[in-house]
């Protein structure tokens, strides 16, 4: 199907009509049957003849466009007007959109041309078009312009290079994705490009947004991603058409590699920085899930240079049973971070509000089966008993440690009550609550390093 916006026809003698031509691009895919035609439509009715012709019209452009035609072919061509496309005012823009978006969706591809539309039309096609394929130019087969080469004058002939503006519909596109992206990093699944590298890119920067957003970050950071969108993003940057994206692609690439120096960091250095960049994108949960997990970060490797004891028990847990033992819950990174920012929490006197079980696993019972479990009563605890015993006494002589176990109860409370949509208590400025805890978070672990040995 073509869509083509009629403006008024004037009839020609044929020693007149304007030389039409395709562009190096379309003339690969669309052969002329001859030169000179009066205007776009019989043009595209004569060489396009496989194809549905749709003009959107006023009653002048039917009635004068009805003339040419039959002037050229000597042929009445009154039924390839439809009168759900006729356009009874031009000042309603509301109802032009209307019919504009009706034809649109009318297929699932199409052919635009926006040659011999007048006035405010082009403009109100280029935002119906817009708004359709804000995601996916993929229907859009082809925006075709006549742009004008030689002037049509007493002397001259008019000459018309018949050019494809889809390029700047994707352009547009590949804008509004660039900048979404730079401001909150969230990129469509479904965005559909023609142009191979602006689809590999947005396929890419899709891929970056499931993965940062989600908080799977250790693929991210340690993976190739980053360095595949940098790569691309720079090729983008050899396009002269791309010269006004400029901006977005270099703030886009700097921060990336922001990220990438990440990967140098320790975990909970790199989770901290992270969640800094999750506030300033306004994820506010996030940012405060990575510095809770940032905490329990640092208090497993704090604890783990406590004594070559403490540190041996947990490089076997991390070397042995991650991934192994079941349940995973239990056998995990995840719980040995859970764990160790929990002992920390608990080290007290109060005998109330201790530390319970083993931390990690029983090195006297690891290597049993669960028959052998079962049957031994009571089960020896002496060596965790020791272990945990080292952390807590460590813990309990550390300066301000009541402070950062406050900390702790604090950061999980409020990770908690935005995990769960706010249902315990109103937070009535969360950007406030974080900034707050982010200066105790390096007060603590930053500038005091609180649980150094």
């Amino acid at each position: 199907m073509i869509i083509t916006f009629l403006g008024k026809g004037f009839v020609t003698e044929k020693s007149r009509r304007a030389e039409y031509i395709f562009d190096e691009k379309l003339s690969k895919k669309f052969t002329l049957k001859k030169t000179n035609y009066t205007n776009m439509l019989p043009l595209l009715i004569d060489s396009l003849s496989d194809k549905k012709i749709v003009p959107i019209f006023t009653k002048e452009a039917k009635v004068t466009q009805l003339k040419v035609l039959e002037n050229e072919f000597s042929k009445n061509f009154e039924n390839i007007f439809d009168e759900k496309y006729f356009i009874a005012d031009t000042k309603n823009f509301s109802d032009i959109l209307r019919i504009l978006n009706q034809v649109i969706n009318q297929e699932n591809s199409y052919i635009i041309d926006l040659t011999h539309s007048f006035r405010h039309l082009p403009i109100l096609a280029t935002i119906s078009l817009l708004a359709n394929h804000i995601s996916d130019t993929s229907r859009v087969e082809h925006i075709f312009f006549a742009k004008e080469i030689i002037a049509n004058g007493k002397e001259t002939v008019g000459k018309y290079e018949i050019i494809d503006l889809k390029e700047y519909l994707e352009l547009a596109n590949l804008s509004f994705m660039l900048s979404t992206f730079n401001q909150n990093y969230t990129v469509s699944n479904k965005i559909n490009f023609s142009n191979s590298l602006y689809q590999e890119i947005a396929e890419e920067l899709a891929d970056f947004s499931n993965h940062f957003l989600s908080n799977s970050l250790k693929p991210l950071i340690e993976g190739s991603l980053i360095d595949d969108i940098i790569k691309n993003l720079k090729k983008l940057q050899e396009s002269k058409e791309l010269e006004s994206f400029t901006g977005y692609i270099d703030d886009i690439v700097k921060h990336l590699e922001s990220i990438k120096a990440i990967k140098n960091e320790n975990e909970w250095m790199r989770l901290y920085r992270l969640s800094k960049i999750m506030d300033k994108r306004g994820y506010q949960l996030n940012a405060i899930t990575l510095l809770f997990e940032g905490t329990g970060f640092y208090c497993k490797d704090r604890i783990s240079e406590i004594s070559v004891e403490v540190k041996n028990h947990i490089l076997y847990f991390e070397n042995e049973l991650i991934g192994i033992k079941e349940p995973k819950t239990k056998y995990s990174l995840y719980s040995l971070v859970n764990q160790s920012r929990n002992i920390v929490k608990l080290s007290n006197d109060n005998p109330e509000d201790k530390f319970s079980g083993d931390y990690l696993f029983n090195p006297e019972t690891i290597n049993l089966t669960k028959r052998q479990l079962k049957n031994l009563k009571p089960k020896p605890k002496d060596k965790i008993k020791e272990i945990i015993t080292k952390i807590e006494n460590h813990v309990k002589s550390c300066d301000d440690i009541v402070w950062f176990q406050d900390f702790i109860r604090d950061i999980e409370a409020l990770r908690n009550n935005l995990a769960h949509g706010n249902s315990s208590d109103g937070i009535e400025d969360v950007k406030d609550e974080y900034e707050k805890m982010l200066k105790q978070f390096e007060t603590f672990c930053i500038d005091e390093d609180v649980l150094k040995k």
